[in-house]
């Protein structure tokens, strides 16, 4: 805690603080060296005449300037080991204060007419300079302070004196003075470097031992969402493995019962469902991080686009007794993409229904100034502090979120779809939330100009179907060539099948002039399905309409396709979304729920 707490420091501040660390450690030696020397200074005073009295009460000085040094060190580590760089100016004050102590030399035992005693004052002085320059050096401002006051006095002294050969003494003792500091300003500069050089490799260390710490997580966690996607990717499969039989065996009959082939039809429609729910939510993520979704604002009623949200998951919440609310005004409107403003409700409102047994959940939008705030309460299990920073990274689970049979599918990849895409609109995801009380999740939005034209409910419904279009498919896959024949067909259009770019020269060149085409990203040999896009563009112009299908979830395939500028249609391909992109109707760009 006190490392993570250090590197959130200024660099100013934590040096300092470690300068002020390394002036407290070399406290205690220099206390013992002080009183040593001390000693011995006042033994050489009183065995060459000096008075005892001055030389008593200098002593006294010392060891009290020991013990006030002492009690610094000691109130120092009890106090500051948070805030160390807050006792600097204590240190430093010290350190003048045993200046002054050490420079009184000069003003009570200076006698001129003894040479002895001026060396002995002379030699003691100079020599407490150097000592000072390795236990101050560390921080030189308690350098200067302690040596300035220790040696101007004798320098002052020997220049005022008159005499010539003190007067040079003095003028060398100021060049001693000088060259000491400047030693120890270098060998401050040089701690600093290396204190510096220290933090450096810490913060090094420390990020490093973070992404290690998040690759591990997130291994984890991928370990986790594999298990549970195999699990559920092999219930739809086993459904559909038994079903697929069952359809053969209604072949061999003389008559079908059409109730039961719809039947049949409509469970193998929701197990592919199931499957693809996994795939799109990996390509959602996928689209987000290669930029490959740009948001196109406009007006947005709020009142439409609620209910309808409330609509995809009444059902649920009404399975599992929950009430779920709509609170929000008639004519309040917002300024945003309706496809990802979808995206984002909806994904929130699935997992306060999921995530709550007893209760309800409610839709909010509150106008705030020129801005709307929009909310989803609910009543459920809740998120733990140490779980909220984490909740909108991929495959992450909350504690306590595991699923049941009844629940809808969720993979831990929900959070991070809605998080990206209201990065993607300008407005950052806030989450309130205690455990066992319930969460609510919000993003302010822009308000919408009054009188402006609206989308009444985010993504369009359901295409209008206008079959007799030629429809050029290009892959290199025969089950899926004949799968779209059948399927055009059955739509009232005309497909022209290709597995090479030569193939569709082939049709281009017997006159079959298609109005769209579906190409696969990936084609045999060394093709590419964007250089067959390229080759529609220069023989047919604009006119024709393109699209790009593909299962690469890729941020790279997927930005390729963006800057192409295709359509893109991402296997395995929703019905839904192929009927507007035939029949010319905007497709919607946001990802799915999850």
């Amino acid at each position: 805690m006190l490392v993570r707490m250090e590197h959130s420091l200024a660099p100013a501040e934590r040096l300092r603080g470690e300068q002020v660390r390394l002036l407290a450690n070399n406290v205690p030696a220099l206390i013992v060296g002080t009183l040593i020397l001390a000693t011995g200074t006042g033994a050489l005073l009183w065995a060459h005449g000096q008075a005892p009295w001055p030389v008593a009460g200098w002593l006294v000085a010392m060891v009290l300037l020991c013990a006030a040094r002492l009690g610094l060190l000691r109130r120092f580590r009890r106090a500051a080991s948070k805030t160390p760089e807050r006792w600097a100016p204590a240190f430093v004050l010290a350190s003048a204060v045993a200046g002054l102590c050490w420079g009184a030399l000069a003003w009570l035992f200076f006698t001129p007419d003894a040479p002895l005693m001026l060396a002995i004052v002379a030699i003691v002085l100079m020599s407490i300079l150097s000592s000072a320059t390795q236990s101050l050096g560390p921080f030189f401002p308690a350098h200067l302070a302690f040596a300035l006051p220790c040696v101007l006095p004798f320098a002052a002294r020997c220049l005022w004196s008159g005499q010539g050969s003190l007067i040079t003494l003095g003028a060398l003792t100021l060049v001693y003075l000088l060259m000491t500091e400047l030693f120890a300003l270098r060998i401050a500069r040089a701690i600093e470097d290396a204190l510096r050089l220290r933090f450096e490799n810490e913060s090094l260390v420390a990020r490093l031992t973070m992404e290690n710490e998040r690759a591990a997580t997130a291994s984890l966690a991928k370990t986790r969402f594999l298990a549970t996607a195999s699990h559920d990717l092999r219930q739809p499969i086993h459904a559909m493995s038994l079903f697929v039989p069952a359809l053969k065996a209604l072949a061999t009959q003389a008559t079908m019962n059409p109730r039961v082939v719809g039947n049949i039809a409509e469970r193998l429609q929701a197990a592919l469902d199931t499957m693809a729910q996994l795939l799109n939510r990996l390509l959602d993520i996928s689209r987000l991080d290669a930029g490959a979704l740009q948001p196109s604002p406009q007006p947005v009623s709020l009142h439409a686009l609620l209910h309808k949200v409330s609509d995809e998951v009444a059902q649920q919440a009404l399975a599992k007794g929950l009430k779920l609310r709509v609170r929000d005004h008639a004519a309040l409107m917002v300024q945003t993409d309706p496809a990802i403003l979808h995206t984002i409700l909806s994904n929130l409102a699935s997992n306060a229904v999921r995530y709550t047994e007893r209760g309800g959940v409610l839709l909010a939008a509150r106008r705030r100034g020129d801005r709307v705030r929009l909310e989803v309460w609910d009543s459920g299990i809740g998120i733990s502090a140490e779980d909220l920073p984490r909740i909108t990274d991929e495959f992450f689970q909350a504690e306590g979120g595991q699923r049941d049979a009844s629940q809808s599918r969720g993979f831990g990849l929900g959070l991070a779809i809605v998080k990206r895409s209201a990065d993607l609109l300008g407005s950052p995801l806030r989450v309130r939330s205690r455990p066992g009380r319930g969460s609510v999740f919000a993003i302010e939005l822009p308000l919408a100009h009054p009188g402006a034209s609206q989308d009444a409910c985010g993504p369009a419904g359901t295409a209008r179907h206008r079959p007799g279009r030629r429809v050029l498919v290009v892959d290199n896959d025969e089950q899926i060539l004949a799968a779209m024949s059948y399927l055009l067909r059955g739509w009232g259009h005309e497909p022209l099948l290709a597995g090479t770019l030569d193939e569709v020269l082939t049709h281009l060149d017997a006159g079959a002039v298609p109005e769209l085409a579906l190409i696969d990203l990936h084609l045999a040999s060394n093709e590419h399905g964007l250089q067959v896009a390229e080759c529609l563009r220069e023989r047919l112009g604009p006119r024709i309409r393109l699209a790009v299908v593909t299962g690469d979830t890729g941020p790279e395939a997927l930005a390729s396709i963006c800057a192409a500028g295709v359509t893109g249609l991402h296997k395995p391909v929703d019905p839904e979304r192929l009927l507007r992109f035939i029949d010319g109707s905007p497709t919607p760009t946001g990802p799915g729920p999850a």
